[in-house]
């Protein structure tokens, strides 16, 4: 009896007959009816190619991607390509538009031997033990053709009849919860992991360069006019937008943010529709809803955000160590409601938006923001020449002009500019006690900055803050605050000749030809003298 087929071969000598053919087939490498696997056919003629109609979604469709090689499986006929063949076929534009398509498939050799041997595919309980694959040691499964998470309940939903078949099937696919990964940067392994990363959704426009980048000329004008058509701080921007393009999966130390009272300056034209364009499913445009949710999935494979006013006046700084991690962690927690949490890269680079003077408080040490104050409106004619510019290939120019903006010497942890704008929303976030200090320090108070009792400085701080409208703090506190940054000890000092004893700041040393006592005495004297009406209990 002619064995046609692996069905016939088991039913003659039983699955180890199938296994071992099976196995020499995958070990024998790509199927070829040469000798040679280099000796591919070319891609078949017109009459064989993607018809009529969509050209590219046919292309999807019919053709995959052989991972680690430069051929191409045609799923239709179920043979091998070279690319050369493939490019003669479609035409240089279709072939490049295909490759560079989020949704174009890759396939290793052994499951296009595999294809190419089996004829099970039109078997809906294959459809769904290929689509499926079951996380462990979770209560979830990765779905192939979504490219997400789902609970187990909702396959039992989906599929009541075929659950318990999929769950039992020997075939069923398993895979490690550590194994799914978001990986922009493609450095996974293809055989044992699977990336949710499946590309920049947007082809960028090749031809952009020679034509000067006029399809996007409103765009970078917009960019100017929210940088105040300052250079040095455009170059900056443009460059902090680009390195993650050019270098895709990239996570920067640094965020940007642009605040004005100014409203409608462009902010969300640019950095919410315009680089949302590129990024595609890859970007997001967030609230105060989401920072503050128990849930994090918003989180979940993003390459960029936009935050618009996320913090509320009460939350200003009890948000600040979620921004802070989310700028520069390198993990993030992924919660989600039903489905069992888990840890995700963080490729994420954000922009923070707003209408407030303080959007949320910095600290004179941080730097991970650039601010820019944008103070102008945007005209109608940009305006207009912008939203033109959207439905006209305005994003792909732009992109290609991100892909070609020299970098020079920036990295993803290169410092942002110390802009103008930075200084006054740290000025506007500083404690009553830092301001104190720093102008004491800077000879901008009437006391002298050199040693002193610190009941002395705690009294002249208090009437200080009585006179700006400040609240201060307890003795106490300022005192171990100011102790951190200068020396506290008890001395003794001689003021007229009678000796005392208290808590002092000790700045310095005393001049050769005085005791410390007498120096002492002379430092809470003058600085009792420079502070007025200002006398010790």
């Amino acid at each position: 009896m002619a064995l046609t087929d692996f069905n016939d071969l088991h039913m003659a000598q039983g699955l180890e007959a199938v296994r071992v053919q099976v196995m020499a087939a995958i070990e024998a490498g790509p199927a070829s009816n040469d000798s040679s696997a280099d000796e591919s056919p070319l891609a078949p003629s017109d009459s064989g190619g993607t018809g009529e109609g969509d050209a590219l979604k046919k292309a999807l469709q019919r053709y995959a991607l052989i991972h680690g090689e430069t051929k191409v499986y045609d799923s239709h006929q179920q043979k091998v390509y070279k690319q050369a063949g493939m490019k003669a076929t479609m035409g240089n534009e279709l072939f490049n538009a295909w490759m560079k398509h989020p949704n174009r498939r890759t396939m290793t050799w052994i499951e296009v031997n595999g294809q190419q041997q089996k004829d099970a595919s039109n078997d809906p309980l294959m459809q769904i033990i290929e689509r499926f694959v079951y996380i462990y040691p979770t209560k979830n499964a990765w779905d192939r053709r979504r490219q997400d998470v789902v609970p187990l309940e909702a396959l039992k939903a989906y599929m009541p009849n075929d659950y318990t078949r999929w769950m039992e099937h020997p075939r069923r696919q398993v895979i490690d919860q550590d194994n799914i990964v978001f990986d922009p940067t493609q450095q996974s392994d293809t055989e044992t992991t699977i990336n949710t990363f499946t590309g920049i959704p947007l082809v960028p426009d090749e031809k952009a360069k020679a034509e000067k980048y006029r399809k996007c000329k409103g765009i970078f004008d917009l960019l100017c006019h929210l940088c105040n058509q300052d250079q040095d701080t455009i170059d900056w921007v443009v460059r902090w937008l680009a390195y993650p393009l050019q270098n895709v999966g990239a996570k920067l130390d640094t965020a940007l943010l642009f605040h004005s009272d100014v409203h409608g300056s462009g902010k969300s034209l640019f950095f919410g529709e315009v680089m949302r364009m590129i990024y595609g499913r890859y970007a997001a445009i967030l609230g105060q809803h989401q920072l503050e949710s128990q849930y994090t999935d918003w989180r979940s494979r993003l390459l960029y955000a936009v935050f618009e006013e996320v913090l509320s006046r009460s939350e200003k700084h009890n948000q600040m160590g979620t921004i802070k991690h989310m700028i520069t962690g390198q993990t993030q927690r992924i919660e989600r409601k039903f489905v069992t949490g888990w840890e995700e890269a963080n490729h994420m680079n954000g922009v923070f938006l707003s209408n407030e003077i303080q959007p949320f408080p910095l600290e004179p040490s941080d730097r991970r923001f650039l601010v820019v104050w944008p103070k102008g409106t945007l005209s109608k004619e940009l305006q207009d020449k912008v939203s033109y510019e959207l439905d006209n290939g305005g994003p792909a120019a732009f992109y290609q002009l991100l892909l070609d903006y020299p970098l020079a010497d920036f990295t993803k942890h290169t410092k942002p500019l110390d802009t103008v704008a930075r200084q006054r929303v740290i000025e506007f976030s500083l404690p009553n006690f830092e301001v104190f200090f720093r102008d004491w320090k800077a000879g901008d108070l009437d006391i002298p900055f050199h040693s002193c009792t610190t009941r002395d400085v705690y009294l002249f701080y208090r009437r200080w803050c009585t006179e700006t409208g400040n609240r201060a703090l307890t003795e106490t506190k300022l005192i171990t605050i100011f102790s951190s940054r200068l020396v506290k000890a008890r001395e003794r000092f001689k003021l007229a000749g009678v000796e005392h004893q208290a808590m002092m700041f000790v700045m310095e040393d005393p001049p050769e030809n005085r005791t410390k006592a007498e120096h002492l005495g002379g430092c809470v004297a003058e600085f009792r003298k420079r502070a007025g009406n200002v006398e010790p209990d």
